[in-house]
């Protein structure tokens, strides 16, 4: 029979010896637990009856559970059903789909289901395919690309989740410049123009998750996100060993764009959205 328990920290090399095994399901546990800052949420911790880890899950923000059997999935969602705050539950789609039923009856009614989010992994410079054509100009984000970048930001996100990108909040705008001073913000231009950008999310040793993938409406359709992305993929693994990301099935030019880049196919996710 096996048991929950709170995460502590005499068994962080174990548990994140245990996420690693799926290092593509779980870059954001994974990260949050390593640089501890899931410390401003919860994680739970299952174990088998050989006292083994066979679940990890972290509440907060985001309800992200990872686990091998249903007995730890249900003890997950028994804690869930007590839990409030979260805007999404986020996670490999087999875990999603056993959760959820076991707690929508006691959540909001959810304001979104992105049901398959295919998850895409770059594993090397030399996979990353030759696309060609004008050459711009890639590198990190500076502070005075701020107000550049802001609207750009907010606009993706609203094309995401909803809103006017128009009335992007001042926390908005500083978060976006935290992410340009820890250096994980990065753009493409070309003849000057902000053609292209994206974000590291988190890191773990094994791989680096991109988010906030975007090219400006205006200059869509000239192949500079796939430029741009080739060339910001070739830096970032100058770093990284690896790069991950997830994207929704039905935005079929991001897909196509990850795939023309060099990105392949190695997991699903799903989420549901409260707001």
């Amino acid at each position: 029979m096996g048991r929950l328990e709170t995460y502590a920290r005499d068994a962080r090399e174990e548990t994140l010896s245990y996420l690693a095994r799926r290092p593509y399901d779980n870059v954001f546990v994974s990260w949050l637990i390593a640089t501890g800052q899931a410390a401003r949420g919860e994680v739970l911790v299952w174990r088998d009856a050989s006292k083994a880890i066979a679940g990890v899950c972290y509440y907060g923000m985001q309800i992200v559970p990872f686990a091998d059997d249903d007995a730890a999935i249900d003890a997950f969602a028994d804690r869930a059903r007590r839990f409030r705050g979260a805007r999404m539950i986020v996670g490999p789609r087999e875990n999603i789909e056993r959760f959820w039923p076991r707690v929508r009856d006691t959540m909001d009614a959810p304001t979104a289901i992105r049901a398959s989010q295919p998850v895409y992994a770059l594993t090397s410079r030399a996979a990353i395919a030759n696309v060609g054509g004008v050459t711009g100009d890639a590198g990190r984000a500076t502070r005075d690309e701020l107000d550049e970048i802001v609207p750009q930001s907010a606009a993706m996100i609203a094309g995401e989740l909803g809103g006017d990108p128009s009335r992007a909040s001042v926390e908005f705008r500083a978060r976006t410049g935290r992410i340009i001073d820890a250096r994980w913000s990065w753009r493409y231009r070309v003849d000057g123009r902000l053609a292209f950008i994206c974000n590291v999310g988190a890191v773990t040793p094994f791989t680096a998750q991109l988010q906030g993938v975007w090219t400006p409406p205006e200059l869509r359709g000239q192949g500079h996100a796939a430029r741009g992305l080739a060339a910001i993929s070739r830096l970032l693994l100058d770093e990284f060993p690896t790069l991950s990301l997830y994207v929704n099935d039905f935005n079929t030019s991001a897909i196509a764009l990850y795939e023309r880049v060099g990105f392949t196919r190695v997991g699903e996710f799903r989420t549901i959205l409260f707001g």
